[in-house]
């Protein structure tokens, strides 16, 4: 079938293309849609905020030349919805947010641009680290991601008032006071970030050995 090789092209391309962006001629425009996004989540509804600029996402990489990382956004959705579908019943929030097949759409797209906003900052800071190897560049991320983490779940809480009820009897991080959920769930949200990550980096490759030679 034509259409099938094309995509299977398209996505060979992708996945040769996809790596960090390293392009800092980015990094300005980059910042302020990030820091608009997050802002606008005061001003409007969060999860009709979240879902607008989760499809207005790859418009912006394509007006920005980097389709490649539509891939890294895609995983990044995949990785989004399979954490909704084995997390869907512990998310009831103080607002009436949408809501699909028993899945509460805030959380889904949230995580979905918020793994793939994480990836982007990285993407700016992993130059520092260009001739390291990945476990240098993974700790990074990790570094990265559990900082943004801690930073916008306690802003979400405090200033955008965004509760989550159906977590609220359970005790936040110390000092922080964010994150309310049983500790399955806190485990969870620190994993998140770097079992996307190494996904995104195992199937930037395309065979396991090298892989481990980057190693």
């Amino acid at each position: 079938m034509p259409v099938v090789k094309i995509f299977k092209r398209e996505i060979g391309f992708c996945k040769r293309k996809m790596q960090p962006c390293a392009t800092n001629k980015f990094l300005f425009a980059d910042a302020v849609v990030i820091i608009l996004a997050f802002l606008s989540l005061k001003l409007f509804r969060p999860d009709y905020v979240v879902i607008i600029i989760y499809f207005l996402t790859t418009p912006y990489l394509i007006l920005t030349e980097r389709k490649s990382l539509i891939y890294s956004l895609t995983i990044a959705s995949v990785v989004s919805l399979t954490w909704m579908l084995i997390a869907r019943n512990e998310y009831g929030y103080n607002s009436n947010f949408l809501i699909i097949l028993d899945i509460n759409l805030f959380p889904l797209f949230a995580w979905a641009l918020g793994l793939f906003a994480l990836y982007i900052i990285y993407s700016h800071c992993e130059p520092i680290l260009k001739e390291q190897g990945f476990m240098k560049k993974f700790l990074l991320f990790i570094a990265i991601y559990w900082l943004m983490l801690i930073a916008i779940e306690a802003i979400g809480y405090r200033f955008f008032n965004i509760h989550n009820l159906s977590a609220a009897g359970y005790q936040g991080l110390p000092i922080f006071g964010c994150i309310h959920a049983p500790r399955w769930m806190q485990v969870a949200y620190f994993s998140m970030g770097p079992v996307f990550f190494v996904t995104c980096r195992v199937l930037s490759f395309w065979d396991s050995k090298q892989f481990l030679n980057n190693l």
